[in-house]
């Protein structure tokens, strides 16, 4: 499709004539894709899902392009907007009431706050503004939302004063972008040239898809010759090598090398979290000296799967032919470091981190097979939900996303779940999420009422009894709707 598409290009063709003979290649109606010629060339109508032409060349069509996800930073993908909507909706519910997250409803303790770190993880990859701008606009959020969070203390006649971390609250999330942001900039940097590189690597002539075996032996039907048995074997030896040699030398570095250190560290961190308040310890932060030291060596943990994850994004593009395989090689080290090894509430941060960094990498590098995966996942969407139902223990109470079980099983089965969840998002979120929801049904709006609840729900539970609290949330959105809609 994509070489015709090509040559239509070099035509001399109209734009509508052209759409409608890649149409009729692609088994689309080609007076659908008339009007929609039609309505972009005046501007009337969004542009979904349509990739740029320089993206388009930048490699061959045999080339896993259609593994990638969100292919064009100046394309609106509706399924960010329906995530990101979910999210806070359920968000709003749990800091309303808790029953919901105790009791998993909708296993929502398996997506809503990883949902969130993805979205902003993809948006950050797709976004060209300078970082002190960046900064700036989540700057005025984190104020906007902390001070509509104080007020509410004020208004309650609470002591806020030795309690700032909970007046923060869910603002904390805001605050934590925005020092992802500033962490994350080199990295996607590098994942920017290492896209490029993949991108040159495969117009050059190396397949990623036919770089395995030699192309004259795969026509003969013959077997693979005993040269080119040795290169593989010399290149997945190397491979090895290169990334398992790495891993353990972090490993070394993070549970050997680093201890003495602790010991030195440990008062000054419990020092600097004394001053946060008491709510820190609904966080897992230590409030004593072997708390300390203890919170220390999780650190160091937590570290080492973050700087394992780096790492396998560094060197995975360029010891494997596909560079969409780095994306499995996160995903797995972080997920099997979550279910093999216990990781205290204290976690949360690092693993929103590892979230953004997985959405960085899937976003600039692509997932293998996601094409296929997500045809599937979108065609038998129910049978991840009946996995999570079976992996779910019946009649478990608790947060286990907050307060992580001891229980290895217990702690299998809620990692798999979230797995479970995160794959499917990477490789079928666009094709679950319909763009009519915002082109015809013009749900646009509920962007801003997103944005509005996120900042204010809080306040407006502690301030307002049930039902009145709901009442006011709900609320938000015939306004926001009037708003977009006023002439």
């Amino acid at each position: 499709w994509l070489k015709l598409h090509l040559a239509l290009q070099r035509s001399t063709l109209s734009d509508i004539e052209r759409a409608q003979m890649a149409a009729q290649a692609g088994g689309v109606p080609a007076s659908e894709v008339a009007e929609s010629s039609l309505l972009r060339q005046k501007g009337l109508g969004p542009s979904y899902g349509v990739v740029p032409l320089e993206r388009q060349t930048s490699v061959d069509v045999k080339d896993d392009t259609c593994d990638d996800l969100c292919p064009s930073s100046e394309e609106h993908y509706p399924f960010l907007d329906l995530t990101r909507l979910g999210c806070v909706f359920m968000v709003a519910v749990d800091h309303g009431a808790p029953a919901f997250g105790y009791w998993n409803v909708f296993f929502a303790q398996g997506w809503v706050l990883q949902y969130l770190f993805l979205v902003c993880g993809v948006c950050f990859g797709m976004s060209k503004k300078p970082l002190l701008e960046y900064e700036l606009r989540l700057g005025v959020y984190a104020v906007i939302g902390v001070c509509v969070n104080w007020s509410a203390w004020l208004l309650m006649g609470l002591d806020w004063r030795s309690n700032f971390f909970n007046v923060v609250f869910h603002i904390w999330f805001v605050v934590g972008l925005m020092v992802y942001a500033v962490l994350l900039v080199p990295v996607r940097a590098f994942l920017v040239s290492t896209r490029a590189m993949c991108d040159q690597r495969a117009a050059a002539g190396e397949n990623p898809e036919e770089a395995d075996l030699p192309q004259d032996e795969e026509e003969r039907g013959g077997d693979v010759s005993v040269p080119a048995r040795a290169e593989q074997r010399d290149a997945l030896l190397h491979a090895l090598v290169v990334i398992g040699g790495g891993v353990l030398g972090i490993l070394i570095l993070f549970k050997e090398v680093m201890q003495p250190l602790l010991k030195i560290l440990a008062p000054v961190v419990l020092q600097f979290v004394s001053l946060l308040g008491t709510g820190t310890s609904f966080w897992g932060l230590p409030q004593n000296s072997q708390e300390s030291l203890v919170f220390l060596e999780q650190v160091c943990s937590y570290s080492m799967v973050t700087t394992t994850n780096l790492y396998l994004m560094f060197t995975c593009p360029r010891v494997f032919k596909r560079r969409q395989l780095t994306a499995w090689a996160v995903l797995i080290n972080t997920y099997g470091h979550r279910m093999l090894w216990y990781r205290s509430s204290d976690e949360r941060p690092w693993h929103g981190f590892d979230l953004m960094t997985i959405a960085l990498t899937t976003y600039f590098l692509g997932i293998l097979h996601r094409r296929t995966l997500g045809k599937y996942i979108a065609r038998y969407w129910f049978v991840p939900i009946a996995l999570c139902g079976l992996l779910w223990p019946a009649g478990t109470y608790g947060r286990l996303d907050e307060t992580p079980p001891h229980d290895i099983s217990l702690r299998i089965r809620s990692t798999m779940m979230e797995a479970i969840f995160i794959v499917v998002w990477l490789c079928a979120g666009d094709r679950i999420v319909h763009k009519e929801i915002f082109t015809e049904d013009k749900m646009v709006f509920m962007n801003d009422w997103a944005l509005i609840v996120f900042l204010v729900h809080k306040a407006v539970h502690m301030m307002l009894p049930s039902p009145t609290n709901w009442l006011v949330i709900l609320g938000i959105g015939p306004v926001c709707y009037i708003r977009r809609h006023m002439p």
